[in-house]
């Protein structure tokens, strides 16, 4: 019994309650003031460099992993709300982790399959896989799998659909990790240039961590936009890393606007926190999904180098974070 009630308080931890004052009960709490918003397109589309990193959580103060299991929103209006760890409940969020994973809980039985638009729900469609032997290739038939679910976020990022109206991102293409949100979020899947498929949605909501928002730590560089529709009702699959070749789909910023562009390779852990990689990336492709040879979703591209681009893995906490902001935000 024991065991089962801390994979209970591992589900309440990692996935916090994260409703607004209209949803009745929350963990969240409505900041004072309103939200301080840097307006305009296309502001993030160069590479964030990769700085070096803590290896482990091992090493983090539990400030610092409290930071990182804290949780900021902000909506359309600018309301801001916050729900946050506390230190001292770290210790107990790690034992709860750990007892889950003796209960069975490995990283393969952690996701969420893909779902198709519903213009495809009869199955007929043929995965479009383009590789390059070193560089990046185009997209040029956006609305096949997994294409359809990959878009271009407003402020020069790319995104991808987790549920019908739930795009998972890089935390700096919400907030640019001092303090201050972007306002320019909306986002337009399956965009080859001129070519918008399913059109424009605009966003309502904006989701990121503590520790990127207010301290730009990349160790937990991941957001989530909430559409005010559902592009087309499908999503892509998406889980815990669990090793082998990835591929980074998205839009560079060094390419003609709005296309897509793909390129695969190794992926490694790189500490706790962290995946590396020599795949081709360019600005642009922040908060591309990292995705296996499934298609499945299992890190988000943030920042790179002359040597390496990295990304933020997709642990058993970042999954149950971002399955909590979604059932608690589905709108």
């Amino acid at each position: 019994m024991k065991s089962i009630g801390t994979l209970c308080l591992v589900l309440l931890i990692a996935a916090p309650v994260a409703h607004s004052a209209e949803a009745g009960k929350s963990s969240f709490v409505k900041a004072v003031g309103k939200a301080r918003f840097i307006h305009g397109d296309n502001l993030v589309t160069n590479a964030l460099p990769e700085y070096g990193f803590r290896a482990t959580d091992a090493l983090q103060t539990p400030q610092e992993k409290a930071a990182g299991l804290s949780t900021v929103m902000v909506t359309r209006n600018g309301d801001v709300f916050e729900s946050r760890m506390d230190p001292q409940d770290v210790a107990i969020f790690e034992r709860a982790i750990r007892d889950m994973e003796r209960l069975g809980r490995t990283p393969n039985s952690f996701s969420t399959p893909p779902s198709l638009p519903a213009s495809s729900k009869s199955g007929m469609f043929t995965p479009n896989v383009v590789i390059g032997a070193d560089d990046r290739v185009q997209i040029t038939n956006t609305v096949v799998n997994p294409y359809w679910h990959i878009g271009r976020i407003g402020i020069g990022c790319t995104g991808t659909l987790i549920s019908p109206k739930h795009v998972l991102t890089a935390g700096h293409c919400v907030s640019n990790g001092a303090g201050t949100w972007y306002s320019s979020l909306n986002f337009t899947v399956g965009q080859n240039g001129s070519y918008q498929p399913w059109g424009t949605q605009t966003w309502t909501r904006a989701l990121t961590t503590t520790a990127w928002h207010n301290s730009s730590d990349t160790n937990y560089d991941y957001g989530m936009i909430v559409l005010s529709a559902a592009p087309h009702g499908g999503h892509a699959g998406w889980g815990v890393y669990s090793g082998g070749t990835h591929r980074i789909s998205g839009y560079p910023g060094d390419k003609p606007f709005g296309t897509m562009w793909t390129h695969s390779g190794g992926v490694s852990t790189s500490g706790s926190f962290r995946l590396c990689y020599t795949i081709d990336t360019a600005g642009g492709q922040s908060g591309s999904g990292i995705s296996d040879t499934g298609l499945y979703v299992r890190g988000i591209h943030t920042t790179g180098s002359p040597s390496q681009n990295c990304g933020t893995r997709l642990t058993s906490t970042v999954y149950n974070t971002l399955q909590g902001w979604i059932t608690t935000y589905p709108n």
